[in-house]
């Protein structure tokens, strides 16, 4: 559940002059000058997967041993790479940031401002599953997400299956297993997925780790995500290379987290990698915009017109 969102002016005004005065002029830069399209594929990673586990409104403080048994010590093993830090979008709401997360550009280059995706350059900057496919046609993309705007307005024109019909979290978890187990209805090398039921629970609730409703819905996203993990696990001891990421839009406080950047509990989520042998970069606080640079370095795939866009950098060296 998705609270609609007034875009005020005042708000954008003071969010795009702070966040955006000297980004927007690079902007321009981007745009005019990111000409060369070429695409290399080091192909000693060409066999190499990723799966990408969106938790929608993840406030980092409710991820506790006693609420997120798995996810705790998932983040507590040596092959993890994790922060409770990882630093949201200056407009605070889930358009801008999962967009952020899925481009690898800040707000002011594609320019989803709200919910609403009206006007964006997601056309310019676009979900990464474009330079995968441009890469290698061949890899097999899928997204399979609860809010509907992530595939309508970003995956869908770049994903070999990107549903649009509107599902629970319980229905990504069960479509996710037949993906990945069964092949059915594709065999995905490249897996997004997005869990929204918590971002339902903090609006109607309230976003606190002590709030009965919050918790219990992180704790069945828990139990979905410790199985698919699982099933990665397996894969990788058949001998497929998998990386696994898990990633939030933005935190949330009392009810809300709109226009919430000076609150730490919304400025602030998760981020975690995990992979068995790459090696992370240590004291690092990730952003929203290194999602997408991490995910084509493992794959190997370097493209002069990410590389000329993009505003975040790969946490693997």
């Amino acid at each position: 559940m998705k609270q609609q969102v007034l875009f005020y002016s005042f708000l954008f005004l003071a969010s795009f002059v702070t966040s955006c005065t000297n980004d927007s002029t690079a902007c321009e830069e981007w745009i005019i000058n990111c000409e060369d399209t070429g695409i290399q594929v080091d192909t000693s990673k060409s066999n190499r997967k990723v799966l990408i586990i969106g938790i929608d409104g993840v406030r980092s403080e409710a991820m506790t041993e006693d609420i997120s048994p798995f996810l705790y010590e998932f983040s507590n093993r040596p092959t993890t790479y994790f922060t409770d830090r990882n630093l949201v979008e200056r407009l605070t709401f889930s358009g801008p940031n999962w967009s952020s997360l899925l481009t690898g550009v800040h707000f002011c280059k594609h320019k989803v401002f709200d919910n609403k995706y009206s006007n964006n350059e997601l056309s310019v900057f676009p979900h990464f599953f474009n330079y995968i496919e441009r890469a290698n046609s061949s890899i097999v993309t899928a997204s399979i997400v609860n809010w509907i705007p992530i595939n309508q307005y970003s995956a869908i024109a770049h994903a070999d299956h990107a549903p649009t019909n509107q599902i629970t979290d319980q229905e990504v978890f069960e479509q996710a297993q037949e993906l990945l187990q069964n092949q059915t209805p594709i065999d995905p090398d490249v897996l997004f997925l997005h869990f929204d039921e918590l971002d339902g629970a903090g609006h109607e609730f309230g976003y606190h780790p002590d709030v009965t409703e919050y918790a219990n819905t992180l704790n069945t996203i828990d139990g979905y995500i410790q199985q698919i993990v699982a099933t990665i696990e397996t894969k990788r001891s058949n001998g497929e290379d998998w990386i696994i990421f898990v990633v939030s839009d933005h935190g949330g406080d009392g009810k809300g987290h709109g226009g919430g950047f000076d609150n730490e509990h919304i400025k602030y989520t998760i981020f975690y990698a995990n992979h068995p042998t790459e090696s992370f970069i240590q004291n690092h606080t990730s952003t929203q915009v290194d999602l997408v640079p991490s995910v084509l370095y493992f794959m190997g795939i370097i493209s002069d017109e990410f590389n000329c866009k993009k505003d975040g950098i790969s946490i693997m060296l």
